[in-house]
């Protein structure tokens, strides 16, 4: 009777309630990889506002349900800047996609986290660290591609652990030392581009 209805209202305040929170979240962590950019005063990026509501036509972010899931940043120079460890607070991403950017610096650690993650792409920006082994924990990851890039060190061997990757593109970038024997884990890939490096 009544009982249940209560019970199902409270249900369904505590999952608004949550999501709620959550994508707000996400809006603060989105920010505050907005501020560290250069180029402030971008057109494009004006839509980052603090609304705390990433789901609000944001530009190069959508949403499926209330929580961030694709970030796409397609256009050329469009940011110019670092990777912010705060992207690891996007724990619905399942894309994330940026291509033909100005961004320095190192892969944080922290996207590591993100065990949503079916695609990764940081192709074609000026990123100039070496590659974390944190991502080796992205069990969902089908595609990485980080090619073209300064990258340098080793190939970390945690990448020959992820479950079912299809696709690896790491040429074009400053790395060393020899292939992880880990690698050959990796039975689902169709295909893995390691050439001038």
């Amino acid at each position: 009777g009544s009982q249940n209805i209560f019970k199902f209202q409270f249900l369904n305040f505590l999952c608004l309630f949550t999501i709620t929170f959550a994508s707000t979240e996400e809006a603060i962590a989105l920010l505050k990889w907005k501020a560290t950019f250069k180029n402030q005063n971008n057109s494009l990026l004006a839509s980052w506002t603090h609304s705390l509501n990433a789901c609000g036509h944001w530009y190069g972010v959508t949403c499926f349900n209330g929580r961030v899931n694709k970030l796409l940043q397609t256009i050329y120079n469009l940011l110019n800047g670092s990777i912010s460890s705060s992207l690891g607070k996007l724990t619905n991403l399942s894309i994330l996609y940026i291509y033909q950017n100005i961004l320095f610096g190192s892969i944080p650690t922290e996207i590591g986290d993100l065990r949503s993650l079916a695609y990764l792409g940081l192709s074609t920006t000026s990123l100039n660290s070496s590659i974390p082994a944190s991502l080796g924990n992205l069990t969902s990851l089908s595609s990485l591609y980080l090619h073209e890039n300064h990258i340098s060190g080793s190939i970390p061997e945690e990448i020959g652990y992820l479950r079912s990757p299809t696709s690896l593109g790491l040429h074009e970038n400053h790395l060393s030392d020899s292939i992880p024997a880990s690698l050959g884990n990796l039975t689902s890939l169709s295909s893995m581009y390691l050439l001038e490096n």
